[in-house]
């Protein structure tokens, strides 16, 4: 697998609007993007600086108490913060392929519809030194 390049770092927040607020007001970031993922339980912004292509995905989860749903669980087990790393990718499906031949675990073993019209695909911490890893295609 060959990454193109970090495309954002996903951050667990208990408020996504307080959290925007905060990312625009102190650290001169704006929302890009924003969304409800309704098939996923989550809220999801995307902030960006004023340069450069990376971005910083903020999740709150629809529902805090469904502990069935990750970000839930994450956030009422952990507390706000880092939660996963994604790297672009030219060809999801290839990458896929090439880290389960080198043994790493897949979370998902097909890649599936993601934010911003993106497809995405996680791949499990344990695999990658405690990191939870989304693979990307734009």
């Amino acid at each position: 697998m060959e990454t193109q390049e970090i495309d954002h770092v996903g951050v667990v927040v208990e408020n996504i609007d307080q959290a925007i607020k905060f990312y625009e007001e102190k650290l001169g970031m704006n929302c890009i993007y924003k969304d409800v993922l309704n098939d996923r339980g989550l809220k999801v912004a995307f902030m960006r600086g004023k340069e450069g292509e990376t971005t910083i995905e903020l999740l709150e989860p629809v529902n805090h108490e469904d502990m069935n749903n990750t970000v839930a669980k994450f956030l009422k087990t952990k507390g706000q913060g880092m939660h996963h790393l994604a790297v672009k990718v030219s060809d999801i499906s290839a990458s896929l392929k090439d880290l389960e031949n080198k043994g790493l675990t897949l979370i998902d073993k097909t890649p599936r519809p993601g934010a911003m019209g993106h497809t995405v695909a996680f791949v499990h911490p344990k695999s990658v030194m405690g990191l939870l890893l989304e693979l990307v295609q734009h």
